[in-house]
C-alpha cells in the first residue's frame, strides 16, 4: 500500500523543536490581534510579522470567537501564510515561518553513533581479570 503524503503533512514542526520555539516565544508579545471581522483580514498583516519576524504571536479577541473556533483560526492563519502553528495558550496563538526557508528545519539529522570511550573498557577488561584470578 502507498501512502502519499502532502506538502503540509511532510512539514510538520518535532516536539523538540516546538517545546523551543514556545520558549523563545515566551518573552513576546502579541503583535496581531484578530478581532470581529475575522481572521481573513488579518492574513497580510500576519504574513507580513512573519517575514519580519519569523515566530509572532497573535492575540484572538472574544469577538472572533462567536465566528470560528481558536484552533480554527490558528489552523487558517498557518495555512494562509505558510507557518506552523506551535502553540494555542488561552486566547494567544504563537505562529512559526523561518525566514531562511523551512529545509533546515526540516531535514532529519542522521543520528550520531556512540563511541566507545576507550579507557572506561580497558578498566572493566582490567577488573575483570583480577576478579578470575581471585
Amino acid at each position: 500500500m502507498v501512502i502519499f503524503m502532502t506538502e503540509e503533512q511532510k512539514r510538520k514542526l518535532t516536539g523538540k523543536m516546538k517545546r523551543m520555539l514556545r520558549a523563545k516565544a515566551h518573552h513576546l508579545e502579541p503583535v496581531v490581534w484578530v478581532g470581529k471581522e475575522g481572521s481573513e483580514k488579518v492574513i497580510k498583516e500576519v504574513d507580513r510579522q512573519l517575514k519580519e519576524r519569523g515566530l509572532i504571536k497573535v492575540k484572538v479577541r472574544k469577538a472572533a470567537l462567536l465566528y470560528e473556533d481558536k484552533y480554527e483560526i490558528a489552523e487558517k492563519l498557518a495555512k494562509a501564510c505558510d507557518a506552523e502553528v506551535v502553540s494555542v495558550v488561552g486566547h494567544v496563538i504563537t505562529l512559526f515561518r523561518p525566514r531562511e526557508g523551512w529545509k533546515k528545519y526540516l531535514a532529519k539529522k542522521p543520528k550520531k553513533k556512540v563511541k566507545k570511550d576507550e579507557k572506561i573498557i580497558e578498566l572493566f577488561e582490567k577488573f575483570k581479570k583480577k576478579a578470575v584470578k581471585e
